[in-house]
C-alpha cells in the first residue's frame, strides 16, 4: 500500500513543482497574446531629430501658419493654451529636493510632493508651446528658469511603490518641455548639459529599473498605465540625451516586454463586432479612468516613435487603434449625456503579487468612472483618420466632444488632470 502512494505521490509533487516554477509565466498561457513573432524588433531607420518626441520643427512651422492666419481648429486651440492658468510670466517654480510619491508610508514617511513636479513641469512645457508660436522669447526664459530650478534642486524621487509612476509620468513631461526650449540661446549649454544629466540620474534609474524588476513582483502585477508610463519616460530621456539605446530598449518593450505595457499584454482580447475591431483593455475591467489614461500614455509614446522612425501606430495592423476605439465607443457620451453604445468583454485573469502568487478574474467591462474625459483623443483621430485614412469612428467622436483639448491645469487640481500633456487640438489637427 505504501509503495502504491509512493509510485503516486512522486509524479503529483513533481507536477506541483513544475506548475510552482511556471507560475510567474501562468498567465501568459490563460492570456495568450503574448506570444512571440519572428520579425525584427525595430522595422524603421530610426533618427533622433531635434525638437521632436511628441513635436517636430515641421509641427511647428505647419501650426504657426494656421494659428497666425485664425484658422479654426488651430486658433481655438491656440486659445485654450492662453487660457491657461499656467501660462503666466510671473510662474515661480517649487523644487523639491526629493520628489515624493507614495509619501506616509514605511518607505518613505514624509508626505507627498508631487504635485509640484507635475504643475512646474507642465507649465515648462506650455511656456514652450507659447514660445515656439508666438516667437516671444520671455516665455523660453521662464520654461528655462524653472527646468534649471529643478535640475539644481531635486536629487531623487522617492517613496513606496508608485514612485514609479512620479518617474513615468514627470520624467515624461520634464523631457518634453526641454526638448520644446533646447534650442533657446538663453539657455546656457552647461545648464543644458546639466538638465540632461539631472533627468539620467534622477528619472531614468527608477523608470528603467521599474520596466525590467517591477520591483520584484509578477510582471502582471501592475496595470498598463504603469507601464506605459516609463516606457514614455525612457523614450522621451533617449531622445532628449540623443541615446539611441534607450529608444530602442523602450520600442522593444512595446513589442515584446514582459510587462502590461507590450500592447498584446495591454490589449487582452480582440473583438470583431460588426466588422468594427475593438481591443478589450487590461484596464479597461478596472476603471475606465485608467483606461483612458493608457490613450493618453500609449499614444503619446507610439507619437515619439514616429517621429524617431518607428510606426507603432501601424503596428499589428494599427492594434493600438483597436484598444483606442474599444475604449472611446463605452465612454462616448451624447449631447444628452446618455452612454449611446456597449462593449463586449472576455474574461481576463491577472495574476500579481510576487511570483503571481496570487490571482483575480474580471468578468466585465467596469462602470467606475466611465465617461472620463482627458485630453487624448486629437493625437488619436488625427494620425489615423486625417493622416493615415484609416477610419477612426469613436475616437473621432471623442475628439470633437472634448475639442478644444487643453492641458494641465484645466482638467481639474488632481493628478489625472497633469497625466497628459495635451493641446492635442492645436498640435495634432491636419
Amino acid at each position: 500500500m505504501i509503495k502504491n502512494i509512493v509510485k503516486v505521490a512522486i509524479p503529483v509533487v513533481f507536477l506541483v513543482m513544475v506548475a510552482m516554477s511556471c507560475k510567474k509565466d501562468f498567465y501568459k498561457l490563460v492570456n495568450p497574446q503574448t506570444e512571440q513573432v519572428n520579425e525584427p524588433v525595430i522595422t524603421g531607420k530610426l533618427a533622433i531629430i531635434h525638437p521632436g518626441m511628441l513635436h517636430t520643427a515641421a509641427d511647428f512651422t505647419f501650426v504657426k501658419s494656421k494659428v497666425d492666419a485664425g484658422l479654426a481648429p488651430w486658433k481655438d486651440g491656440y486659445d485654450k493654451l492662453n487660457s491657461s492658468t499656467l501660462l503666466n510670466l510671473s510662474y515661480t517654480a517649487s523644487p523639491t529636493v526629493k520628489l515624493i510619491r507614495g509619501g506616509g508610508s514605511l518607505e518613505e514617511p514624509e508626505a507627498d510632493n508631487y504635485a509640484n513636479a507635475m504643475r512646474d513641469s507642465h507649465a515648462a512645457y506650455q511656456m514652450g508651446l507659447k514660445w515656439k508660436l508666438s516667437g516671444d522669447d520671455r516665455y523660453a526664459a521662464k520654461a528655462v528658469e524653472i527646468l534649471n530650478a529643478w535640475a539644481r534642486v531635486c536629487k531623487s524621487i522617492s517613496g513606496d511603490s508608485n514612485k514609479a509612476l512620479a518617474s513615468g509620468i514627470y520624467g515624461l513631461s520634464f523631457a518634453n518641455a526641454a526638448e520644446l526650449v533646447r534650442g533657446y540661446s538663453g539657455w546656457a549649454v552647461a545648464d543644458f548639459n546639466t538638465y540632461k544629466q539631472w533627468m539620467l540620474d534622477v528619472f531614468y534609474p527608477v523608470a528603467s529599473d521599474f520596466l525590467q524588476r517591477h520591483n520584484g513582483t509578477c510582471p502582471s502585477h501592475y496595470w498598463t498605465n504603469w507601464d506605459a508610463a516609463n516606457m514614455c519616460a525612457v523614450m522621451a530621456i533617449g531622445i532628449l540625451t540623443d541615446d539611441m539605446a534607450k529608444i530602442e530598449f523602450a520600442i522593444t518593450y512595446f513589442k515584446r516586454g514582459v510587462g502590461n505595457g507590450n500592447i498584446d499584454n495591454a490589449i487582452t482580447s480582440t473583438h470583431n463586432v460588426n466588422g468594427e475591431v475593438l481591443g478589450q483593455g487590461q484596464e479597461s475591467g478596472r476603471d475606465q479612468g485608467h483606461g483612458v489614461l493608457v490613450i493618453s500614455l500609449l499614444g503619446s509614446f507610439c507619437q515619439m516613435a514616429y517621429n524617431v522612425g518607428e510606426d507603432l501606430f501601424a503596428y499589428k495592423n494599427n492594434k493600438f487603434l483597436s484598444l483606442c476605439e474599444y475604449t472611446a465607443k463605452y465612454n462616448y457620451t451624447d449631447a444628452g449625456g446618455a452612454f449611446p453604445y456597449t462593449v463586449p468583454f472576455s474574461p481576463y485573469v491577472r495574476y500579481f503579487n510576487a511570483n503571481c502568487a496570487s490571482s483575480e478574474t474580471l468578468t466585465e467591462v467596469s462602470a467606475v468612472s466611465r465617461g472620463d474625459v482627458r485630453p487624448s483623443w486629437e493625437l488619436v483621430y488625427n494620425h489615423y483618420a486625417k493622416l493615415k485614412g484609416v477610419g477612426a469612428k469613436y475616437s473621432q467622436l471623442f475628439a470633437e466632444k472634448v475639442r478644444p483639448e487643453g492641458g494641465g491645469s484645466q482638467y481639474g487640481p488632481n493628478s489625472g488632470g497633469y497625466d497628459q500633456l495635451g493641446f492635442g487640438t492645436l498640435m495634432y489637427s491636419k
